[in-house]
C-alpha cells in the first residue's frame, strides 16, 4: 500500500485514538458476509486499499483469510459498555492500519465510518486513521450478526406533530455492491440509507462476526 501521510503524522494519530479509546475491546474476528437471497455469497470481509490511509471494506468469495492475509480481513469492536441494544454492546468497528517495518508504534487504529453521496442511497463504509476515537455505532446481536444503532426513523413523521421519543433500534440494510473509490473499483460492502438501493449491483448479505 502506498500512504501520503508521513510516519510521524500517523504515529501523532495513534496516540491520539489509544488515548481516547474506549475501555472495552474484543477481537481479532472476521466478518463473514453471506447473502441473504444469493446464496452463492459466501465470503469475508477485508481492508482495502482506497486513499491514502483510507481502507474500504472489500467483500472476498471464499475462505477466511490465512497467513499473511489475516491482517487484512480482522477486526475489532470497541465498546464503552454505557450503551446497549437488546443486551447487545453498542459500539464502533475498527481495523489496524499496519505502518512500515520498524515504526512505533506499528499499527493505527482506524475506525469505520460511512461516507455519504448526495446522489445516492448507498454509504460506503470506510476504515480511516483518525484522532476521532469514535465510528459509526454498530453491533451485534445474539446471533453474531453486525446492525446499525439508530434512534429517530423519520420515515413516521407527520406534519405539525412532534415524534415522540424513540426507542433504540437495530437495522441490518447490508449489501454487497461494486463500488468506485476514485480511483478503485471493487465489490464491497455498502450501507443503503433507504431501500431498495439505487445502485443495481447490490445484493443483500448478513454480516456475521467469527472469533479468530
Amino acid at each position: 500500500m502506498k500512504f501520503s501521510l508521513s510516519a510521524s503524522l500517523l504515529a501523532l494519530a495513534a496516540s491520539a485514538v489509544q488515548a481516547q479509546a474506549p475501555q472495552n475491546q474484543t477481537g481479532p474476528f472476521f466478518l463473514h458476509i453471506t447473502g441473504k437471497d444469493n446464496k452463492t455469497i459466501d465470503g469475508y470481509g477485508g481492508a482495502c486499499h482506497a486513499g491514502a490511509a483510507l481502507e474500504g471494506l472489500c467483500f472476498d468469495n471464499g475462505p477466511a483469510p490465512s497467513g499473511d492475509h489475516v491482517n487484512y480481513g480482522s477486526f475489532f469492536f470497541n465498546y464503552t459498555g454505557n450503551q446497549n441494544m437488546d443486551s447487545a454492546e453498542v459500539g464502533f468497528l475498527s481495523w489496524n492500519l499496519q505502518l512500515a517495518p520498524g515504526s512505533d508504534p506499528a499499527f493505527v487504529p482506524s475506525a469505520m465510518t460511512f461516507t455519504y453521496s448526495s446522489t445516492s442511497n448507498v454509504a460506503q463504509p470506510l476504515f480511516g486513521a483518525s484522532s476521532n476515537a469514535g465510528g459509526q455505532s454498530v453491533g451485534f446481536d445474539k446471533d453474531g450478526k453486525m446492525f446499525v444503532y439508530g434512534y429517530q426513523d423519520d420515515s413516521t413523521f407527520e406534519p405539525n406533530v412532534p415524534p415522540k421519543p424513540s426507542q433504540p433500534k437495530a437495522y441490518y440494510n447490508w449489501f454487497v455492491c461494486w463500488q468506485s473509490f476514485t480511483a478503485y473499483y471493487y465489490p464491497s460492502v455498502a450501507w443503503a440509507t433507504t431501500l431498495p438501493p439505487q445502485n443495481p449491483t447490490c445484493q443483500a448479505v448478513d454480516i456475521t462476526q467469527v472469533m479468530v
